[in-house]
């Protein structure tokens, strides 16, 4: 198959090409900035640009297969939410549609619900809402946190796991469900070809447990972990305070999802990869 994957670059779908390359696939690679160390077909444009259905057809010549893999952590003057999450990949499913893509795979967010209050979360259910309503084969894929040895927000978990007293969010009691990024790639890779369609599936751990839980686990250090509680409101507050230094995977945003907890049906995802079809 003829397969085009958007935010190439990114964590998420950079190991996708990679464990893509060796297949019988021919790979389009979309990217802004970083480069691939990779021999695919490489087309470089800013998604946040790529806003009318036309400036997508050009693109989806002799395409079978697109994968989304765009999102942003935090937003900035040029990526918003909005632009980024919602109104390029809707523009490019409109295109999809017209040129007879006979597939589309999204990755969206654990939490891109009606309960949403953050604006990561709203601004993927926008794109998602429009991908069910579309004619088109569809996957919209939810990752809970993500962890991966050369993930920053995997990374940066690591380090705050391993000082003297750790900071928890609030009471530290929300819970999540971590799954690997090994496991996210085996999702995305049955997605291509399997006979099951038009599927939310939420790609979680099998373990549910509690943000205080995770530090523990990922605290390698030998001496006891103590914890001190920071409250939310401080957290957002520093959060506006530090804005200007544009620390990503320190927003308002990403506090407030971290407010709620974060969990899924693992049992949906374990029949989706054990159906042979």
């Amino acid at each position: 198959m003829n397969i085009l994957i958007t935010g190439a670059s990114g964590f998420i779908g950079q190991n996708l090409t990679k464990a893509l390359i060796d297949s019988e696939h021919s790979i389009t690679a979309c990217i802004f900035k970083t480069e691939l160390p990779f021999n695919v077909k490489i087309l470089k444009f800013d998604f946040a640009k790529m806003l009318k259905i036309t400036d997508w057809l050009p693109y989806l010549i002799n395409i079978d297969v697109v994968i989304n893999c765009v999102g942003v952590i935090a937003e900035n003057k040029k990526h918003s939410f909005e632009l980024m999450h919602a109104k390029s990949p809707i523009a490019l499913f409109k295109a999809c549609e017209k040129t007879h893509v006979k597939r589309i795979i999204h990755i969206s967010a654990l939490g891109a619900d009606n309960s949403a209050i953050a604006t990561y979360h709203k601004t993927k259910l926008q794109a998602d809402n429009y991908l069910r309503s579309s004619p088109l084969d569809w996957f919209i894929l939810r990752p809970s946190l993500v962890y991966a040895k050369g993930g920053k927000s995997y990374q940066m978990f690591k380090r705050l796991s391993n000082l003297p007293v750790i900071p928890l969010i609030g009471t530290g009691q929300q819970l999540i469900q971590p799954v690997s990024l090994e496991k996210i790639i085996q999702v995305l890779v049955k997605c291509i070809t399997t006979k099951q369609i038009n599927k939310t599936i939420d790609v979680v751990g099998e373990q549910i447990i509690s943000y205080q839980q995770w530090m523990g686990q990922l605290r390698v250090k030998k001496s006891k972990a103590r914890y001190v509680c920071v409250p939310l409101f401080l957290m957002k507050f520093m959060a506006i305070l530090v804005k200007p230094l544009n620390l990503q995977l320190f927003s308002y945003d990403n506090i407030t999802m971290l407010e709620q907890s974060n969990v899924g049906d693992f049992s949906q995802l374990k029949s989706f990869m054990e159906n042979k079809k």
